[in-house]
Formats: structure tokens, C-alpha cells, sequence
């Protein structure tokens, strides 16, 4: 039988937190765990680090001693847009509200265990680590057609959309298509991708302009967008750096609606696996980064119950930790499409 304690990860990670004992203890585990990770005490360092060697996941505390981790968060987006968790000691809503405006897709309140974290740290990882290199890899392929693309865009929950150089849209998936066929944050207008009202339109015109280089080099631009309700959407832009159709002047577009989590789809867990309904509900709740506690307390289930439903959840899809769950179903979804309406 194999040993299922020792994760095999390639994974590089950035940790950043004033307390050195936080950092000794979340170094330890998740390197135990099988991360390469690094460390360090201030913003400057940790942003140093980030633009000279570019970690896949970077895990930010929101007090530091020379900088807001919102404000480390957006300057790191600035430089190449990764995953960012941000760790506080305490919820606080403007806070909360400012690091999704900068594009960070988790929020965890301390003291946080590595147990807690790593669940997070996989689900963001698989979620969104390889987009940009897998959709440009595949989309400059030879002789690749509408329906492989297609295909391709299916495979990720986000919405993503390919811009050409004048910024039509030419490829998007069924996700995308949605948020912008709502027409509150997102239009398509004679072909090509706009902002829906005034509110932030040069700030997405930049992240797009970015990414298609019309200010010198291309690169990564994220925004927020929000209509008056206060409902928002995270997007990123970024070049398709590897595609070897020879447009460089083609982006990718994500679109991330952090208030729509991907629930993993109950019908396909029951065939797989034979999970109850219950055991689905929690396992939804783990693959969108919510923690143990969170979940008794939003589901008013006792901490015991929870414990019993792992077990058997534990049982029936072979394996014994949070975290090797988390990997198995998140890597299997990532592959499953969404049902598409083609009415």
C-alpha cells in the first residue's frame, strides 16, 4: 500500500507574515507536506523574490510591518498574476471587500493550521494555476479547429474568452458566455469584449491593453468589476505568450465570479464513488476552500457528524486526508464540462 502522508507536489509557494513563529510552523508543514516554499518577514523581501523567481501560489498576512498584504497582493498582480490567499487575524468585511477588489481568491482568518490551509492552497492551484499555459499550448497547435478549441475552453469552470488584437472576441467558453450575456458587468458589442457601464471601464481597458501589448511589452492585467448591487467579478488578461500561430498580439481573458463556487456535480459523485447527498454537500464545501468549521456552522451540523461523513467519504474514494480528497476530486472536475444549453 502506498504511503499516502507524503505528497509528491512540484508546487512553489511564498509565504509572507510578520510572526516568525507562523511562518517556522506553515514552513515546516507545508514543506513537510511536499511544497518547496519560501518565507519572509516583510513585503519588500516577498516582492523581490516574487518578481525575481515567481512562485505558483503565494500565501499573504494582512499586517506587515512596511506594507498592507492588499496592497503586496495588488503590486504582485501587477508584476504576473498568481493565486494569493490572504491570512488576517480577524474578518473584516473592508478588508475582505479590498483584497477581492485586488484580485486575491481566498481569505482565511488566523490562527489557521497547515491542515486547514493546504485544502485552499490545492483548490486554487488546480483551479487556476496552468490556465494561460495549457490554453496557449493547445491553441497554437497546427491545424487545431473550432470544435478542439471549444473543447479546450470547456474543460475549466471559469469563464475564459480569446481576444484577437482589436479585442474581438473569437473563442469563449459556456461560462463566460453567461456572465456576459447578462450584460450587467460584461457586454459583447459588435464582436468585441467591453465593459458594462462606466464604473472601472479604463481599468479593464488597461488590463486588456496590457495583455495585447499596446503600451510596449505584453503582460498581466487584473481588475475588478461591480454593478451598483455590489456583485463583482474578477477578471485577468493575459498574452498567449506560447502561441506558435504567431499572433502575439492574441490574449486570454478569465473570469472569475467568486460569488458562483463551482459545486462538484452530485449525480457523478454518486456514480462514481456512491456518495449520499450529504457527503456531497461537504464535499462541494471543501472544494471551494471553506474549512471544517465553516461548514458546521453555515450547514448547523455538529463538528461529530462532519467527522463520520469524512470517514465514509474517506472510504469510499481511497484515500485517508483532507488534502489527497481535495487533489483527487478537484483534478477530476477540472476535466469535466459543464452541461451547455444549445437552445
Amino acid at each position: 500500500m502506498s504511503n499516502r502522508n507524503t505528497v509528491q507536489t512540484d508546487s512553489r509557494l511564498l509565504l509572507v507574515d510578520d510572526d516568525p513563529i507562523v511562518i517556522n510552523t506553515l514552513h515546516a508543514g507545508l514543506t513537510s507536506a511536499g511544497y518547496h516554499v519560501d518565507g519572509f518577514l516583510d513585503g519588500a523581501s516577498a516582492l523581490a523574490q516574487f518578481e525575481t523567481n515567481t512562485p505558483d501560489l503565494a500565501v499573504v498576512d494582512v499586517m506587515l510591518p512596511d506594507v498592507l498584504g492588499t496592497k503586496l497582493a495588488a503590486r504582485m498582480m501587477e508584476t504576473c498574476y498568481r493565486p494569493i490567499i490572504i491570512l488576517s487575524g480577524h474578518s473584516d468585511l473592508e478588508i475582505v471587500n479590498q483584497a477581492i477588489g485586488y484580485g486575491v481568491i481566498g481569505y482565511l482568518v488566523k490562527p489557521i493550521s497547515v491542515e486547514q490551509l493546504i485544502p485552499s492552497i490545492e483548490t486554487a492551484l488546480v483551479r487556476f494555476g496552468d490556465i494561460n499555459q495549457q490554453v496557449a499550448k493547445h491553441f497554437g497547435e497546427p491545424g487545431i479547429d473550432n470544435i478542439h478549441i471549444k473543447a479546450l475552453l470547456e474543460r475549466f469552470s471559469v469563464g475564459l474568452v480569446i481576444v484577437d488584437s482589436q479585442r474581438n472576441v473569437i473563442h469563449q467558453n459556456h461560462t463566460a458566455k453567461s456572465l456576459i450575456n447578462k450584460k450587467t458587468l460584461l457586454v459583447n458589442r459588435g464582436g468585441c469584449l467591453h465593459a458594462a457601464g462606466n464604473h472601472r471601464r479604463d481599468e479593464f481597458n488597461h488590463a486588456i491593453g496590457r495583455a495585447l501589448g499596446r503600451n510596449g511589452e505584453p503582460g498581466v492585467g487584473a481588475v475588478t468589476l461591480d454593478d451598483a448591487s455590489g456583485r463583482g467579478i474578477q477578471l485577468w488578461a493575459a498574452p498567449l505568450s506560447d502561441n506558435e500561430s504567431g499572433d502575439s498580439a492574441s490574449a486570454i481573458v478569465v473570469i472569475i465570479d467568486p460569488n458562483q463556487p463551482t459545486p462538484a456535480p452530485e449525480p457523478l459523485l454518486k456514480a462514481l464513488y456512491g456518495l449520499t447527498t450529504k457527503e456531497c454537500c461537504l464535499v462541494s464545501a471543501l472544494l471551494n476552500g471553506q474549512t471544517i468549521d465553516e461548514y458546521c456552522e453555515s450547514c448547523h451540523v455538529s463538528a461529530n457528524t462532519v467527522r463520520t461523513h469524512l470517514k465514509s467519504i474517506y472510504r469510499k474514494t481511497n484515500t485517508n486526508r483532507q488534502v489527497d480528497l481535495v487533489r483527487l476530486l478537484s483534478r477530476l472536475f477540472a476535466n469535466v464540462s459543464p452541461v451547455v444549453d444549445t437552445q
